[in-house]
C-alpha cells in the first residue's frame, strides 16, 4: 500500500469516528438563533415528484463500520466477477443513515450523485476518485439494464439522474429526541431506495440502509445460506444503529424489496425487538422464499407475531396465499396491477426523467411509488408511534382503484405462550396445564402449537421429566389432533404409545406412518431420515404381532 492510500484510509477511519461522535455525544449545544431550524427554506425536489415531506428536514450520513467477527469480502458484480479489496480489518459494512435534523441557511443539499458514488464504497472503504466514481456508475447501470432496461439506459441519461437534487443535507446535526427505527436494506447503495428512505425520515423516524451481501463475496444469493448471512448483516446493522443516542431501541421495523423481505422476516422471528416489517412486493409471498424460511432453525408461525404490510404487483411466483399460515401475524394486503417489483425502488420516480428506465411500464408507476410509500409511512406509523388515525387508514379500501384494485386483512389469532413459559408452568402444574392451554387456543386455532414446538417440548421432556414416557403420550395426543396426516407425528404417537404399553394404539399409529411416509414432503423428511423410520416401524411391528 502507498503512503497516499495510507493517509486516505487513515482520513476514512478517522471522518467515520467523528460522525459516530456526532451521533452519540451525551449532550451537544443547543443551536443558537443564526443556526437555528430553517425548516421550508426550499421546496420539494423534482425528485420526490408528488410526496409530502413531513416537519423535519433530513440529514444524511455514512458510517464505515467493520464487522471484526468475520472476514473481509471482495466486491462482486451480478455476473460473478470478482474485484478484489484492500481491506483486511473486517467484514465491510457500509451502514447508510437519514434523520430528522437540524439544518442551517448555509447548508446545501446533496445531489443525487452522492448516494451513486457510495456503490464504490461498498467493500473499499477508500475516498472517493474519478476510478472509483467510474466504476460505480458503471455497477448502476449495469444492475439497471438487467432489470429491465435491456442496454438501453446509457451514462448519458444517468447524467440527468446524477444532477438531481435529493431532500437530504449531508451530516446537518440531528434533532435532539428520540426517534423510531426503520431498517431498509438495499441492492448495493442508497441510490436504489434514497427517496422513500428520506420521505420516512422527514417524518419522524431513523432511515438505516445496509447491503446484504453474501457469505464469501458482496452479492447476496437466493438460498438458504444467502438468508442466513444476510440475518447476520441486519444484527450487525441494528446493533450499530442502536448505538446512535436519537434511536429508540424499543420500536425497530423493516422494509424489504425482493428476497430482502424474506431476509427481513428471516432476522425478525429470532429477534423479538422487532415490531413490523414491510414486504415491498417482496418474494416473502412466493413459495420459492418460503422453502427457504422453513428451513431456518427459528421460522414457523409461532415466531412471526408481528403485523406485516404486504404490498405486491403481478407476478407469476406471488401470492399472497403463501403467508396465510402466519396467523399470528395481522397482515394488511395492497395489490399494484400497474406495478413492477423494482418500480416500488426509485426507478418508479425517475421513470419520469428517463422514460422506460427499466422497461416500458404498465401504467403510472411514480403515482403507484408515492402510494406505495404512503402506505408504508402510514403502517409505520401504526406500529411504531400508535397512531390510531394511520391504523384506520390501513383498514380503509383505497379510494385509488386503478392504482390498488386489491386490498384485504387477515387478523391475527391470540399468540399462545412461548416454550419457555410453558416449560416453566409444566415443573408447577405438569402436563395438564399445556392440555389446558391448547384447548383454549384450538376453539379459533385448529394448530395452537407448532410442529416444531412439539419436537422440541419432547425433546426437553426426555432429560428425567417423564420417565415413564406418558408426559410424552400425552403430548403427542394433542400433537395428533393437528397434524393428523403427518408422518413424523403419527411415528412418534405410536412410539410413545408402545412405550405406554398401549399396544394397539401403537399398531394403528406405526401403520399410517409408514402409510403416509409414502406421500408426505415435509422438509426433516429426507431419504436417509424416511429409511431409519421404516426400518424402525418394520421391526416394532413385528415384535407388536407377535405378542
Amino acid at each position: 500500500m502507498s503512503v497516499q492510500e495510507s493517509k486516505n484510509n487513515l482520513v476514512s477511519m478517522l471522518r467515520t469516528s467523528a460522525l459516530l461522535a456526532v451521533f452519540c455525544c451525551l449532550g451537544f449545544a443547543a443551536p443558537t438563533t443564526a443556526d437555528s431550524d430553517v425548516k421550508g427554506q426550499k421546496s420539494t425536489p423534482p425528485m420526490w415528484g408528488d410526496l409530502n415531506p413531513g416537519k423535519f428536514d433530513v440529514g444524511f450520513r455514512t458510517v464505515f463500520a467493520y464487522d471484526r467477527s468475520r472476514p473481509s469480502i471482495p466486491y462482486s458484480d451480478w455476473g460473478g466477477k470478482l474485484y478484489p479489496s484492500n481491506e483486511t480489518e473486517g467484514r465491510q459494512m457500509q451502514i447508510n443513515i437519514w434523520y430528522p435534523a437540524k439544518v442551517t441557511k448555509k447548508d446545501a443539499r446533496l445531489k443525487f450523485q452522492h448516494y451513486l458514488d457510495l456503490t464504490a464504497q461498498q467493500t473499499d472503504f477508500g475516498k472517493i476518485d474519478e476510478q472509483k466514481r467510474k466504476f460505480a456508475e458503471q455497477q448502476y447501470i449495469a444492475k439497471t439494464n438487467a432489470l429491465g432496461g435491456g442496454n438501453t439506459f446509457t451514462a448519458e441519461k444517468l447524467r440527468l439522474l446524477t444532477r438531481l437534487e435529493t431532500h437530504a443535507y449531508p451530516n446537518p446535526r440531528p434533532i435532539d429526541q428520540k426517534f423510531p427505527l426503520i431498517v431498509f436494506p438495499n441492492g448495493g447503495s442508497p441510490a436504489f431506495q434514497s427517496i422513500m428512505c428520506e420521505f420516512f425520515a422527514s417524518h419522524g423516524f431513523v432511515v438505516a440502509a445496509v447491503a446484504l451481501k453474501g457469505q464469501h463475496a458482496f452479492t447476496n444469493g437466493a438460498s438458504l445460506r444467502g438468508v442466513e448471512t444476510a440475518v447476520q448483516d441486519l444484527d450487525f446493522t441494528v446493533g450499530k444503529v442502536l448505538e446512535i443516542r436519537q434511536v429508540d431501541r424499543t420500536k425497530i421495523c423493516l422494509i424489504g424489496n425482493a428476497i430482502s423481505s424474506s431476509q427481513s422476516i428471516a432476522y425478525q422471528s429470532r429477534n423479538p425487538n422487532i415490531t413490523c416489517v414491510v414486504s415491498l412486493e417482496g418474494g416473502l409471498l412466493s413459495e420459492f422464499e418460503q422453502k427457504i424460511l422453513r428451513r431456518t432453525a427459528f421460522y414457523d408461525e409461532q415466531s412471526v407475531d408481528i403485523p406485516i404490510l404486504a404490498i405486491y404487483a403481478p407476478h407469476p411466483a406471488i401470492d399472497p396465499k403463501n403467508i396465510y399460515h402466519l396467523k399470528y401475524s395481522d397482515r394488511y394486503f395492497l395489490h399494484f396491477p400497474k406495478m413492477t417489483e423494482f418500480h416500488f425502488l426509485n426507478y418508479g420516480v425517475f421513470e419520469r426523467f428517463v422514460p422506460n428506465i427499466i422497461g416500458k411500464p404498465k401504467g403510472d408507476v411514480q403515482k403507484g411509488f408515492e402510494l406505495a410509500a404512503l402506505y408504508s409511512l402510514r403502517f409505520f406509523e401504526a406500529n411504531l408511534l400508535n397512531n390510531k388515525q394511520s391504523a384506520g387508514f390501513l383498514r380503509q379500501k383505497p379510494s385509488e382503484s386503478g392504482h390498488i384494485d386489491r386490498h384485504f386483512v387477515k387478523e391475527a389469532l391470540p399468540v399462545p405462550q412461548n416454550i419457555t413459559n410453558l416449560k416453566n408452568a409444566f415443573t408447577k402444574d405438569g402436563i395438564t396445564y399445556i392440555e389446558r392451554v391448547y384447548y383454549k387456543h384450538k376453539k379459533r386455532d385448529p394448530t395452537p402449537f407448532s410442529r416444531e414446538f412439539f419436537n422440541d417440548f419432547k425433546d426437553w421432556l426426555a432429560w428425567k421429566k417423564d420417565p415413564k414416557y406418558e408426559n410424552r403420550f400425552r403430548l403427542y395426543k394433542l400433537a395428533l389432533e393437528s397434524y393428523a396426516n403427518s408422518a413424523t407425528i403419527n411415528y412418534y404417537f405410536a412410539y410413545f404409545a408402545l412405550k405406554t404399553e398401549r399396544k394397539g394404539v401403537s399398531k394403528e399409529h406405526f401403520r399410517k406412518a409408514l402409510e403416509l411416509l409414502k406421500t408426505d414432503k415435509s422438509p426433516e423428511l429426507t431419504s436417509d431420515r424416511k429409511a431409519q423410520m421404516k426400518e424402525f416401524i418394520k421391526k416394532s411391528l413385528e415384535e407388536l404381532n407377535k405378542s
